[in-house]
């Protein structure tokens, strides 16, 4: 019988994903709401209000996505050389030697504080509470939280079966450890340095980042209220389907998810050395898929003059043939 030698525990996530989910959800709505009303406003005090209401709004519903990223791809493996802790980008690996106690809440002599704004899901961050005590947060509910005191930090995880872990860590402490992992803290910051210090992450990130910027210009000054694209032309140049063409606002958009998914995705793969090839690729992919969207743009708008060129010259033609 082969002895199991690796136990892999996902944290709480059913309140955490409903909770999380909900919100963004309802951000999201309200985002889409006011640029459509920006589309559709004129450049004057409201469209800056409305510009400065998407902005504040952005900002959250980017850090609950992130949260709701990290909460997805969670896990806590317990193996012979330590304890494993995978939180979306952030990873721990803890010697099972240093883990010095666990105690459920009720066996905690310390005061234990609220994490760095705490929300179902997501009670995550390091808060200090006296000298040389702090407590790392890697939990996403309260109502199945561990503590695990070592030299370093106070940890606080929440598997969904606490007391599965429990007897988990006694079965890896009866089995011995094998070599003595090195302790090690991979945080998001460092994450995003290492990415940037790759050369093709950051000519990848700069041309994502400077293509998405131009279409979002280019799309704002030829297609807002009131402009039309002829989508079809008969053989008189005369157009037989003509769209509004704030519906080309799509593109921003959809480059905009495009490139925030990318760039997580290659973040995701870009943590292992042996997979930064693929994320080096996922960039070059979101880089390509921005272009495009910014090059349709382009050829939306040139279609469009061209209509109305054609359309004026064809009009143009006919007066003079009438006339003569």
């Amino acid at each position: 019988m082969e002895k199991r030698t690796a136990f892999i525990y996902t944290p709480s996530k059913a309140k955490g994903f409903l909770f999380l989910a909900a919100v963004c959800t309802a951000l999201l709505t309200a985002e889409i709401f006011f640029w459509q009303r920006i589309n559709f406003s004129q450049i004057d005090f409201q469209f800056f209000l409305l510009l400065i209401a998407m902005i504040i709004i952005g900002v959250p519903l980017v850090f609950l996505l992130y949260r709701l990223f990290s909460l997805i791809f969670s896990y806590y493996r317990l193996e012979r050389d330590g304890l494993h802790i995978q939180w979306g980008i952030r990873s721990e690996t803890i010697p099972l030697n240093a883990i010095e106690w666990i105690r459920s809440p009720e066996e905690m002599t310390e005061d234990v504080p609220w994490s760095v704004l705490p929300m179902p899901g997501a009670y995550l961050g390091t808060v200090p509470v006296g000298d040389n005590i702090a407590f790392e947060f890697l939990a996403s509910d309260m109502g199945k939280m561990l503590f695990l005191g070592t030299s370093r930090y106070i940890y606080v995880i929440s598997p969904r079966d606490p007391s599965g872990f429990m007897a988990g860590f006694e079965r890896i402490l009866q089995m011995g450890a094998l070599t003595n992992v090195r302790w090690t803290s991979t945080r998001p910051a460092n994450w995003l340095v290492d990415a940037w210090n790759n050369r093709f992450g950051r000519i990848f990130t700069a041309i994502s980042a400077a293509s998405l910027i131009l279409l979002y210009i280019w799309a704002g000054l030829h297609f807002g209220a009131g402009a039309s694209i002829s989508a079809m032309f008969t053989s008189g140049e005369t157009p037989l389907q003509v769209l509004p063409a704030i519906r080309m606002q799509i593109l921003p958009l959809a480059a905009t998810v495009i490139w925030l998914l990318g760039t997580l995705i290659g973040l995701w793969f870009f943590h292992r050395k042996s997979t930064r090839r693929i994320a080096e690729l996922v960039w070059g992919a979101v880089s390509a898929a921005v272009l495009q969207c910014l090059t349709a743009s382009f050829l939306l708008y040139a279609e469009m003059v061209w209509g109305v060129i054609s359309a004026v010259v064809v009009q143009g033609l006919l007066q003079a043939l009438i006339r003569f």
